[in-house]
C-alpha cells in the first residue's frame, strides 16, 4: 500500500513536468517558433529582421544572465564540498616503525572530516535558490525577445506607412507642381489675377513641406531598424528579394 501511495504522490510530481517537456519539444519542432517565441511567417522580410534583432546586443546580454545563473546554479550544487574539512595523522614510524622502537604510540595514524551540521539545510536552500534565480533569468530572457520582437516590427509597420505616404504624397506634389507651372504661364499671359497665382503656390509649397516631413520620418524609422538590426536594411531587402 505504502509503495502504491509513493507511486502516485510521484507520478503527480512528474506529470506537469513531462508534459511541460513535452510542450516544449513541440514547440522546438514549429518552424515558427524560435528562440522559445513565435516568429511571423507571412511576410519574410519581417521574419528576416525580427531574426537579425535577436542577435543584438540586448538578446545577448539575456543570454549571458541566463548562462551566469545556470553556472551559479552548478556552483551551488557542489558548493557543499567548501564545508568539507578532512585531516589524518601519519608519518615514516606509523609507515614502517624501527624495530628497536619502543615508545610506539597507538593508534599509529589517524584519519577525520569535519562536516558542519548546517549544510544539509543550507545546501538545498541554496540550490532552491539558485534554480529560482535561472528561471527568473531564463523568463526575463524570453519577456526581452518579446519586446525586441514588437520593437522591430513596430518600427518595420512604421517604415512601410511612411513609405505608402510618401509614395501617395510625391504624387500630390507632382501634380500641384503641374498646377503651379500653368498658374505660373496664365499669370503671365494675364489670364488670371495674383490671388489665385499666390494660391496655387501656396498649395504646392504647403503640400512640399508635408512631402519633405514624410521623407524625414521614413529615414528615421529605418535607421531605427537598422538599429536594432545591426546591418543597412537595404541588404535585407536585396536578400529577401532574391
Amino acid at each position: 500500500m505504502k509503495k502504491i501511495l509513493k507511486f502516485c504522490v510521484l507520478l503527480l510530481v512528474l506529470k506537469p513536468a513531462i508534459l511541460f517537456g513535452q510542450e516544449n519539444a513541440q514547440q522546438q519542432g514549429r518552424s515558427d517558433v524560435i528562440y522559445g517565441i513565435y516568429i511571423p511567417q507571412d511576410d519574410p522580410v519581417a521574419k528576416q529582421l525580427v531574426l537579425l534583432a535577436l542577435e543584438n546586443a540586448d538578446a545577448r546580454s539575456a543570454e549571458l544572465q541566463v548562462e551566469a545563473a545556470n553556472e551559479q546554479l552548478k556552483l551551488a550544487k557542489t558548493d557543499w564540498w567548501n564545508n568539507v574539512a578532512l585531516s589524518g595523522n601519519i608519518n615514516e614510524y606509523s609507515i614502517s616503525p624501527p624495530k628497536n622502537l619502543t615508545n610506539i604510540y597507538y593508534p599509529r595514524y589517524n584519519f577525520g572530516g569535519t562536516i558542519p551540521l548546517g549544510i544539509f539545510t543550507t545546501h538545498a536552500h541554496k540550490v532552491r535558490q539558485a534554480r529560482k534565480e535561472l528561471e527568473i533569468a531564463q523568463m526575463a530572457k524570453l519577456s526581452k525577445f518579446e519586446e525586441i520582437k514588437t520593437n522591430v516590427l513596430s518600427r518595420y509597420q512604421d517604415y512601410l506607412m511612411y513609405k505608402q505616404q510618401l509614395s501617395i504624397e510625391t504624387s500630390v506634389v507632382e501634380n500641384l507642381y503641374n498646377s503651379y507651372l500653368q498658374a505660373e504661364q496664365k499669370f503671365r499671359n494675364g489670364q488670371i489675377s495674383v490671388d489665385e497665382y499666390n494660391n496655387a503656390l501656396q498649395s504646392y509649397n504647403e503640400e512640399l513641406s508635408k512631402k519633405i516631413t514624410m521623407q524625414r520620418n521614413l529615414n528615421v524609422s529605418k535607421l531605427e531598424i537598422e538599429r536594432l538590426i545591426g546591418v543597412p536594411l537595404e541588404n535585407v531587402l536585396r536578400a529577401v528579394n532574391k
